[in-house]
């Protein structure tokens, strides 16, 4: 399976699970962590962009796929 279709796969898995926008618990659970901080200093490592909606921080379902494989490429 090539980058893209990785990319492709997961992000179809992410958008059925969170929508178009995770929230920051989201982000925790995909990224494995358990504290907030570590989770948003790995995404910002990760460079994912973050949104504030109503004062809450938000993520582009599509960019964290993207990163999350990419990431597993890496390894």
């Amino acid at each position: 399976m090539t980058l893209s279709q990785e990319i492709a796969q997961k992000r179809r898995l992410l958008r059925a699970e969170y929508g178009g926008l995770m929230s920051t618990t989201d982000l925790i659970h995909e990224l494995g962590f358990s504290s907030r901080g570590a989770t948003l200093k790995a995404a910002r490592e990760l460079d994912i962009p973050s949104t504030l909606i109503s004062g809450r921080r938000r993520y582009d379902t599509d960019i964290v796929a993207q990163r999350l494989v990419e990431r597993r490429g890496m390894s």
